[in-house]
């Protein structure tokens, strides 16, 4: 096999190390002075060449035609870039390129060049270590499949017995490795605390497989589904930056890899504003017909949604006599809807609270985001007043049940909930409390088209400053 390696490198070093000698290669290196220890030190160079590999005229001389492979490994992005097209050009069937600034690998792909992302690779790592510590993956396939490793700790025993029954069309388990000693799953082998798992599945194997593990139960969105949508609405007015902010904090806060993103109209330069983002997030366009609000329906109904985006635009949302059209969305889907104002990150969360079973999903949902995403919880209590509740008496005992049932689900869920109590118009109220808060979760009774008797949603959302979260 002959190949042509461009650069001197540390990872030029390791792999030479482990080439034996089938292969003749030519080593091209612009500084002399680092040729000579690998010529010494790897019997099969059989050329070195102290040259700018990123001149056509160089390759030519160094026999590029007749290659087999050329690695293109210098520590300029730009040399590795010309060396692949030069090699593609010459028709060379296997071309590896080391990448270190991310922005450039379009660039290699567009080539159908095989990249080393050092850069992203190493934050893929460390971001996936952040999220399970327990946890390594490896992507296969050119991210087709993944391999992951996981060590298993005292909690997860119980959760993950009887392995060997264990059937999914997702994943399976490969192997454990206990002692250093690889073990292939029968049987008669049960889990024990410190071994590793190794199991071989498709892509984003973590999510699927983290369901398994009682130590790591889902968090919301992820409890209604593994994906977001996006949907942007072609209100000229809309900051496209602003919205993909907010929503791609919200996804990385909470663990969601996959968005759709689905326009109402072609938005210009949105791909470009999207691509910073695609290194630790998987986005996808999605097509659709019709407005955006039947594009998102559609969308959440077709995939496993656990959360619809939408930015709050009057011309989006016009309202109209049958009602606000935001609260007919929301009662549309399938999964919770969050109405963008751009006031991420949200550091401080209001829950109106009615008693309701609406009302007390959103302070639960509201008490898991506060744990993922490191913010406070307030409930605001609205009190009638006495002459429309009958009296005083009753009003009182009301506010006392109220504020009874919100500390049992504070001291439950293990997170602190700051009471914001006050009497009059629910509208007004929560609106003017609104103002200090960056997230207002509100829940909406299934089968009622009001979150309260007094229909107080449609106005609240048209009244509120800050992003709000609609949970059925």
């Amino acid at each position: 096999m002959k190949l042509i390696i461009c650069g001197t490198g540390r990872i030029t070093d390791e792999l030479l190390k482990r080439m034996g000698e089938s292969w003749e290669i030519t080593l091209i290196e612009k500084q002399e002075s680092r040729l000579a220890p690998f010529a010494q030190r790897f019997p099969n160079i059989v050329r070195v060449m102290a040259e700018d590999a990123s001149s056509p005229v160089v390759l030519e001389k160094a026999g590029l035609a007749d290659q087999d492979a050329v690695l293109a490994m210098t520590n300029d992005d730009d040399v590795n870039l010309a060396i692949a097209g030069f090699a593609r050009g010459a028709d060379i069937k296997t071309i590896v390129a080391v990448v270190r600034d991310p922005e450039k690998i379009p660039e290699f792909q567009e080539l159908n060049v095989w990249t080393l992302s050092i850069t992203t690779d190493a934050a893929r790592k460390v971001y996936q270590f952040l999220k399970d510590p327990r946890i390594r993956i490896i992507g296969l396939g050119e991210g087709e499949g993944e391999l992951l490793e996981m060590v298993v700790g005292r909690k997860d025993v119980s959760s993950l017995a009887n392995i060997p029954s264990w059937q999914d069309p997702e994943w399976q388990v490969a192997g454990i490795i206990r002692k250093n000693s690889l073990l292939f799953p029968d049987t008669l082998i049960s889990v024990k605390e410190g071994d590793r798992l190794l199991i071989l599945g498709k892509a984003e194997l973590y999510n699927t497989f983290s369901r398994r593990l009682a130590e790591n139960p889902l968090r919301f969105p992820r409890t209604y589904g593994q994906h977001m949508i996006l949907g942007v609405s072609d209100d000229a007015s809309l900051d496209i930056t602003e919205l993909l902010n907010e929503a791609f904090y919200l996804a990385q806060g909470t663990h969601i890899e996959k968005i759709k993103i689905t326009c109402e109209t072609p938005i210009p330069d949105i791909d470009e504003a999207v691509s910073r983002w695609s290194e630790s997030l998987e986005i996808e366009m999605v097509d659709g017909e019709g407005s955006l609000k039947k594009r998102t329906a559609k969308v959440a109904d077709e995939i496993d949604a656990g959360i619809v985006v939408i930015p709050h635009t009057q011309r989006s949302f016009p309202g109209n006599l049958m009602g606000n059209p935001v609260v007919k969305l929301a009662a549309a889907l399938p999964c919770p809807l969050l109405l963008s104002r751009f006031t991420d990150p949200y550091e401080r969360i209001l829950v109106p609270f009615n008693r309701s079973l609406a009302s007390q999903r959103a302070l639960e949902i509201a008490m898991d985001l506060a744990g993922q995403l490191t913010a406070e919880v307030s409930v605001i209590i609205v009190v009638e007043p006495a002459y429309l509740r009958g009296d005083a008496a009753a009003s009182g005992q009301w506010e006392q049940e109220t504020l009874k049932q919100v500390r049992e689900l504070s001291r439950v869920h293990k997170i602190e909930v700051q009471e914001i109590v006050c009497q009059g118009n629910p509208v007004k109220e929560i609106a003017a409390a609104a103002v200090d808060f960056q997230l207002l979760v509100m829940g909406r009774q299934n089968g009622d088209s009001n979150f309260f008797s007094t229909g107080v949603p449609g106005m609240v959302v048209d009244r509120t400053p800050c992003s709000i979260l609609l949970v059925s």
